[in-house]
């Protein structure tokens, strides 16, 4: 692999080389001033595949962080399963989204807005059925009950509990697999003992779920599978 790469010299820097990769592939190497060329084309080396890796995992983010065209052929995930799209436009039958068979099947014309805006009600009715439902569930388990539950459209706040005790979860929820869902409902029922993330509100998550720390990790690691 040949490596491309820019050196910034510091006076300031007394040791350690780094190196940091930008939106765009670039790399820039931090040097300490008086540092051989050497040394720093030996640290180059014994980072190659480091390097290659983070590049390669950065372009397929970017490539999965893109809207999306709502055409036939795009992958659209459900419960933590992900599926194909087949989309068309017939005037005469009811317009939206329908998932059959492990497919999603979209009747509407060809334009993004309109598409987009039939995938997020899609999301949304199944959320007000599913979250809903384990909302109630965990409520009377736990002995907790919050003053209601509603969807939202939140993109990256999965969840969350007001100070009356109200919950609200992001329809993009639906898009996880169920034991996240689990997660994050039990995380904002916990709320209503604890309202802040101190060690006795983690103590109470863990006390329910031991392994709570996998599904926050699943969250961090594919939020970007939740983009519409």
């Amino acid at each position: 692999m040949n490596v491309t790469y820019t050196v910034n010299r510091s006076k300031k820097r007394r040791k350690t080389i780094s190196l940091q990769i930008g939106n765009n592939s670039e790399i820039k190497v931090c040097a300490p001033y008086y540092t051989p060329v050497a040394e720093i084309t030996r640290f180059i080396e014994e980072k190659q595949n480091w390097i290659s890796q983070t590049i390669q995992k950065r372009s397929q983010e970017l490539l999965l962080n893109k809207e999306k065209d709502y055409v036939t052929g795009e992958i659209f995930y459900y419960l933590g399963q992900s599926y194909p799209l087949e989309a068309h436009f017939e005037p005469m039958e009811n317009t939206g989204v329908v998932f059959w068979n492990n497919q999603f099947f979209l009747n509407c014309p060809a334009n993004q807005d309109m598409r987009k805006y039939s995938f997020i009600l899609w999301y949304k009715r199944k959320a007000k059925e599913y979250v809903r439902a384990r909302v109630e569930h965990f409520s009377r388990a736990l002995n907790l009950q919050p003053r209601g539950t509603r969807i939202t459209s939140a993109n990256q706040r999965w969840g969350s509990c007001s100070e009356d005790n109200s919950l609200a979860f992001s329809f993009r929820l639906m898009m996880a697999p169920p034991e996240v869902i689990d997660y994050v409902i039990i995380h904002e029922l916990m709320h209503i003992s604890q309202k802040n993330h101190s060690s006795k509100f983690w103590d109470l998550v863990v006390e329910i779920l031991p392994d709570y720390k996998i599904h926050r990790r699943w969250l961090r690691d594919n939020h970007h599978k939740f983009i519409l």
